[in-house]
C-alpha cells in the first residue's frame, strides 16, 4: 500500500513540476501600464487588470509591475534591498537583478527587476509555498518587456 502512495505522491510532484517547467508556453501576465510581461503555466488565474496571477492551489502567486517614480535602475536596486530585508542579492549587474528568500509576508520569494528604455523599470515577484526556488526562477526569468 505504501509502494501505491509514493507512487501517487510521486506523479502529483511530476504534474506539478511539468506545468512549471512549462511556463514559457502558458499565459502572460502583463503589468497595469502594459509595458512588462512574465509567463505563468496555462491553468493558472490570471488577473487582465492588476498584473497578478495565482496558481490553481492559490500556493504561487506573480506580481508583475513597472514602477513610474523611480528615479534609476540603481534607485530600484537599493529600494529592493530595503524592503526585502529578508532577501539574498542573487545577480545584480546593469540589466538585470535578482533577489530571493523570504518575502514581506514571510512566504519563500524570487524578486526580479530589468531596465527598459526612457527610465522605466520591470519588476515580478513570485511568492511559494509549493513547488521550489527553481520553479519561481523560471518564472521570474521569464520576465521581459511586453511587445
Amino acid at each position: 500500500m505504501r509502494k501505491w502512495a509514493r507512487l501517487a505522491v510521486a506523479a502529483v510532484a511530476a504534474t506539478y513540476a511539468t506545468s512549471m517547467m512549462r511556463a514559457e508556453d502558458g499565459k502572460k501576465v502583463t503589468s497595469r501600464v502594459g509595458n512588462c510581461q512574465a509567463t505563468v503555466p496555462a491553468n493558472w488565474a490570471v488577473s487582465t487588470t492588476a498584473g497578478i496571477a495565482s496558481s490553481p492551489d492559490k500556493k504561487v502567486s506573480v506580481a508583475v509591475g513597472s514602477p513610474a517614480k523611480v528615479a534609476s535602475f540603481d534607485a530600484l536596486k537599493q529600494n529592493a534591498r530595503k524592503m526585502y530585508t529578508h532577501d539574498k542579492v542573487v545577480k545584480d549587474s546593469a540589466g538585470d537583478f535578482q533577489m530571493e528568500g523570504q518575502s514581506m509576508s514571510g512566504k519563500p520569494n524570487v524578486y526580479r527587476a530589468i531596465p527598459l528604455a526612457a527610465g522605466r523599470f520591470c519588476m515580478v515577484e513570485v511568492i511559494y509555498q509549493s513547488g521550489t526556488a527553481d520553479d519561481a526562477r523560471k518564472i521570474a526569468a521569464s520576465l521581459k518587456p511586453a511587445k
